[in-house]
């Protein structure tokens, strides 16, 4: 048993390092190398695997910290401020979708009740699918992207009544109207119990953490944080991915919501390329060889319709043509729900095995196209808006303007001079520290720190190095001068770092190594470091501030 286990994940490991690298080259896309890897050696390519239910089962999780790291990013004040159309228009693209489909199931012969199930289950997109492929082409962060994520949100939502809706039409018994409202009451009590337990326990319970200094136990109470709040929502009908975002969201209000998502980041991406692949293995690839013709129009004409549903709806709600038009195509494929929907409607006598088969296997084509389809539509509007054809006055607005602050790295003694110095100036300033009572006490006085660790590079992706004036370091502890400069050296080749530094030979060092070494004594290294980052604030503006 433990040899078979063992024999599978190599397999699964094999497969992935040589399609996804291979997918990249191709330039589709690390998305369309897991699926790949999954369709070729699974049951229905070369059968390497042949029971798909422990990858799909540890493979959900990934999408489970997908939504947790985009949790990280919501506030309870952007949530507030998002525009009351933005939700109008997921509620309206969940509704119109699903009544659109439904007619269609019931047209081509399905019985009302079981065409609302099938119109329902599509009308939802894929999470999993989408924040990927918006990461991708750097969209998720601009306006496009945050409506395509807010829509996801809202479709979370509906998870649990159309669980119910199988459940209660496999049964055949009971009034489906009280079904689907104690499925609602039964969502809104979970909801409102772990989000009044996380604002009473998350905050403490890390910071304690945090006071023991080990990284491992911050990782663990990070995963067990996520995974206990998404197996709650899921207990309470609802999907266990809005569980991970609800967990994130919780964390998002406090200090440590930095060091957060760099310690999920690789359970994160690992996972969520086990779930590509569990998709890419439930392709039923002899049905779909067989009935060819069927699914590939099923599948494009399913896309075709929810890509104008939504782009009608968008325009409806107020969103320029562009961003409608790269919504519409993004929200056009099916969802991961379906292939639950559908197999437990089969197993209950709902609709034949075949017809099942059929709708999974389309949903599956979608979920693999859209990776591809984006970027491909992606480049062709990018080429006609240089031709002055397009929305390419729309795009300019689509920028984040998050530039020129300073990374503090360390609070102590040094690093609160510097923040001082650059509050007097005028410069925005971001301060990381590990050291859980520095992080309370500089939020206690309102200043921008946060727990974190400066040498881990999704730490620093996280208070937007890349958009950066500098990196001053102020903190002596061993052996941050030199992870800072490899991370330079890798990833962050322009951005200025400044450092505390020692003797002569020190100084060389670090100069060797692109970074900006100054004196040592407390006051005056705060001075100083502040003087460097003056002094570039003053190369890009003609002028020192103040």
């Amino acid at each position: 048993m433990a040899s078979s286990f063992l024999a599978d994940v190599l397999i699964i490991l094999a497969a992935a390092v040589i399609l996804v690298p291979l997918a990249e080259r191709l330039r589709v896309g690390a998305v369309v190398g897991y699926l790949a890897a999954g369709v070729i050696i699974g049951p229905g390519g070369l059968g390497l695997i042949a029971d798909v239910e422990a990858p799909q089962a540890i493979g959900a999780l990934g999408v489970v910290f997908l939504m947790f790291t985009l949790g990280l990013e919501f506030t309870r004040e952007r949530l507030r401020l998002t525009p009351a159309g933005v939700y109008g228009l997921g509620i309206a693209k969940v509704l119109v979708t699903a009544t659109a489909l439904a007619t269609a199931a019931a047209y081509a012969g399905f019985d009302w009740p079981v065409a609302v199930l099938i119109g329902a289950s599509l009308a939802l997109s894929s999470t999993a699918i989408v924040l990927p492929v918006l990461g991708d082409i750097g969209k998720l962060t601009v306006p496009m992207g945050q409506l395509a994520v807010t829509v996801l949100l809202l479709e979370d939502l509906a998870v649990g009544p159309i669980l119910v809706l199988v459940e209660t039409l496999g049964r055949g018994d009971g009034p489906l109207w009280l079904a689907l409202g104690l499925a609602v009451v039964k969502a809104a009590a979970a909801i409102a119990a772990i989000v009044g337990i996380g604002y009473l326990l998350l905050r403490p319970l890390f910071r304690l953490v945090a006071g023991v200094r080990s990284p491992e136990l911050f990782a663990g109470t990070v995963l067990l944080v996520a995974l206990a709040t998404a197996g709650g929502t899921e207990l309470a009908g609802l999907s266990m991915a809005f569980g991970g975002f609800l967990a994130g969201l919780l964390l998002a209000e406090t200090e440590f919501r930095h060091q957060v998502a760099a310690d999920v980041e690789p359970f994160r991406g690992l996972l969520l390329g086990l779930f590509f692949m569990s998709v890419g293995m439930s392709v039923n690839t002899g049905l779909l060889a067989g009935q060819s013709t069927t699914i590939l129009a099923l599948a494009a004409g399913l896309m075709v319709a929810k890509g104008l549903i939504v782009l009608l709806l968008a325009m409806a709600f107020g969103s320029p043509p562009g961003r409608a038009l790269r919504l519409g195509g993004m929200l056009a494929q099916g969802s991961e729900l379906a292939f639950v929907t559908f197999g437990a409607a089969a197993a209950a006598g709902l609709m034949e095995a075949e017809e099942a088969g059929v709708l999974i296997a389309m949903v599956a084509v979608t979920m693999m196209v859209t990776p591809v389809a984006v970027k491909a539509g992606m480049r062709l509007l990018t080429r006609l808006e240089r031709r002055g054809v397009g929305f390419a006055a729309e795009l300019a607005g689509e920028v984040l303007d998050v530039r020129r602050h300073v990374i503090i790295a360390g609070y102590g003694e040094i690093g609160a001079i510097v923040a001082r110095m650059l509050k007097a100036y005028g410069v925005p300033y971001v301060i990381l520290d590990l050291n859980p009572e520095r992080v309370r006490r500089g939020r206690a006085s309102e200043e921008p720190v946060f727990f974190g660790d400066a040498t881990r590079p999704e730490v620093l992706q996280g208070v937007c190095a890349g958009d950066a004036l500098a990196v001053v370091v102020a903190t002596d502890a061993p052996g941050v001068a030199e992870a800072l400069a490899a991370i330079r050296r890798h990833q962050f080749p322009e951005l200025p770092m400044i450092v505390r530094g020692g003797g002569e030979a020190d100084v060389a060092g670090l100069r060797r190594s692109g970074l900006i070494p100054v004196g040592q004594e407390a006051t005056d290294t705060g001075l100083k470091l502040t003087g460097a980052v003056l002094d570039l604030w003053h190369d890009l503006d003609g002028e020192a501030p103040g």
